[in-house]
């Protein structure tokens, strides 16, 4: 069996692991994906042995060993070198060698591993077969707790040409008088909600269940919601080139609430798709580092 042809590909989140194998020459999954608790403020030794379980777990279900897993993680991060920088979560693996900690764990030298970016992770898991994967130019955008972006160009990364931000990263732009991470991540939904209303709710899956319920003001939200994603998302885009602008993140769930004004202020020629891939996006981005090798 071609061993190159498989690889792992493991979504680093706050509380929990998901890893798969993904066949990199067919671009599906070949096993079911696992998932592992995890405390991401815990020991570094808790924290180790929680990737050493979910990816022996992923191994026993896929029936043999892959020696090449991708790992999208949030940054701060040394993606080359993979060494955490953090010091909120994860701050216990601050400075620590992870390719030298997790071949101790695995007790196992010859196997490789890669580092990105979670929200990098998903631009390429959906331009690798999602719903970027037949486009040439794409921004892929992750709307939730904060605002991750990746640029692809036919496949790969682009993270310091001139037409994008420096390091690829839209999140601390400046936009209206604040940043981008403030202004469509979900504490802008919630906060303005409050402002319309005076109600506090614990996040934008219940002002999406009051706009779908014909609440004026959760409407009057979404349609602003739309309106200045597109004041932000053109000039970013167009500067770009791209042809296509991809959501996804727990707020995309409710496009068919803001896409109406987002459209309408978009340029000419960008499609917008929504995530095809969803939760599997950044494992499957992860692995596919792996597809060249």
């Amino acid at each position: 069996m071609n061993q190159k042809k498989y690889a792992i590909g493991v979504d680093v989140g706050g509380s929990h692991l998901c890893s798969a194998v993904v066949d990199l020459d067919r671009k599906v999954l070949c096993s079911e994906p696992v998932l592992t608790p995890m405390d991401s403020s815990g020991p570094a030794e808790d924290i180790l042995k929680c990737f050493k379980d979910n990816l022996q777990g992923t191994m026993k279900a896929f029936g043999q060993r892959v020696d090449q897993i991708g790992l999208a993680f949030p940054g701060p991060f040394d993606y080359e070198k993979g060494i955490p920088w953090m010091e909120q979560k994860f701050q216990h693996l601050y400075g620590l060698n992870m390719p030298e900690e997790l071949g101790k764990q695995l007790e196992d030298g010859g196997i490789a591993f890669k580092f990105i970016n979670d929200a990098s992770a998903f631009a390429l898991g959906e331009c690798f077969c999602g719903s970027g994967k037949d486009r040439h130019r794409v921004l892929a955008l992750t709307l939730g707790t904060g605002v991750g972006s990746g640029f692809v160009v036919d496949g790969v990364l682009d993270e310091h040409s001139d037409r994008v931000p420096e390091g690829g990263e839209v999140w601390n732009l400046p936009f209206e008088d604040t940043i981008v991470d403030a202004s469509f991540s979900t504490r802008w939904v919630v906060g303005r909600y409050e402002q319309l209303t005076g109600k506090k709710v614990p996040g934008a899956k219940e002002v999406a269940q009051a706009c779908k319920a014909g609440e004026k003001e959760a409407q009057q939200l979404f349609h602003e919601y739309g309106e200045r994603m597109a004041a932000f998302a053109s000039p970013v885009l167009t500067r770009f080139g791209a042809d296509t602008l991809v959501l996804g993140g727990n707020i995309s769930r409710n496009y068919a609430l803001f896409c109406e004004p987002l459209l309408a202020g978009l340029p000419e020629g960008v499609e917008v798709r929504t995530s095809q891939l969803l939760d599997q996006a950044a494992m499957i981005g992860a692995a596919s580092l792996f597809k060249d090798e």
